[in-house]
This record gives C-alpha cells, sequence and structure tokens, in this order.
C-alpha cells in the first residue's frame, strides 16, 4: 500500500515539483482510503493539524481529530506511528516511508509500515503532508 501511494504521488507530479493534495485524491486510490490522514501545514510554520484522518484510524481515537493538532494523537497507536515522521518530511522536503513495530495501547505488539508525503498548492511551499499506514499484528506474522 505505501509503495502504491508513492506512485499516486509521483504520476501527479507537474514536472518534478510537489504535487497538489487535489491531484493525488483526484486519483483512483481504492483500497487506499481508509488508510490515509491528510495534515494542513500551517504558514507559520505552527504544528501541522489534520485535514483528513480515514477510517482504518477512527477505533483508535476518540472523537474526530480534524482540525485538532498533531500533539492531539493518542500514544501507542498505529496514527502516532505514522505521523511521526511529519517534521523530518517538512525538513527534507521529500517523501519518507518507515516502517517498525511497536507495543500498541490497546495490547499486543504491532508491525506497521507508513509513508508521509509533501504537498503544495503550487508557489513551492510545502502545505499538506499525506500519509498513510498499515499494520499487522505480530502474532499474524506467526
Amino acid at each position: 500500500m505505501v509503495h502504491r501511494l508513492l506512485e499516486h504521488w509521483r504520476d501527479a507530479q507537474p514536472g518534478g515539483r510537489f504535487p497538489s493534495l487535489n491531484a493525488v485524491l483526484a486519483r483512483d486510490l481504492g483500497d487506499i482510503l481508509p488508510s490515509i490522514f491528510v495534515l494542513e501545514v500551517p504558514a507559520d510554520a505552527g504544528e501541522p493539524a489534520f485535514a483528513r484522518v480515514g477510517e482504518l484510524f477512527a477505533g483508535e481515537v476518540s472523537g474526530d481529530l480534524t482540525g485538532r493538532p498533531v500533539s492531539a494523537v493518542p500514544e501507542g497507536t498505529l496514527l502516532e506511528q505514522a505521523v511521526g515522521i511529519y517534521a523530518e518530511v517538512l525538513a527534507r522536503k521529500v517523501p519518507i516511508t518507515r516502517g517498525g513495530e511497536f507495543e500498541h495501547v490497546q495490547g499486543g505488539t504491532v508491525l506497521y509500515r507508513s509513508i508521509v508525503l509533501p504537498l503544495s498548492d503550487g508557489q513551492g511551499t510545502i502545505d499538506f503532508l499525506l500519509g498513510a499506514a498499515n499494520s499487522r499484528t505480530k502474532d499474524e506474522e506467526a
């Protein structure tokens, strides 16, 4: 899933620049949609806030995170792991993928893979970050 989203991002790039959020979301993302989140990056370099949170993460968070800062993400969740690389993406200005394992707040060891991609409304600045994650429990691996 992570690699498919990266391919959609690359295909939506206008001349090697950052694609827009609309250009990526207009593509047929299919089964990736429930696994994505969108962060709006403020112009004042403040903390990004959620513009969208996919259904995959609904069981991990209480209430709607839309409009709330990334610091509102509960610890020990897949969403926390996925969002955790946003600062590196902003600093390096490239897509970054991560994977690993963590102890989930609801119990069990979770193996995950995530990606965060920079997006621009056309001025060259990063206005949004598009992220996605998938996971399975360590028991499923055995």
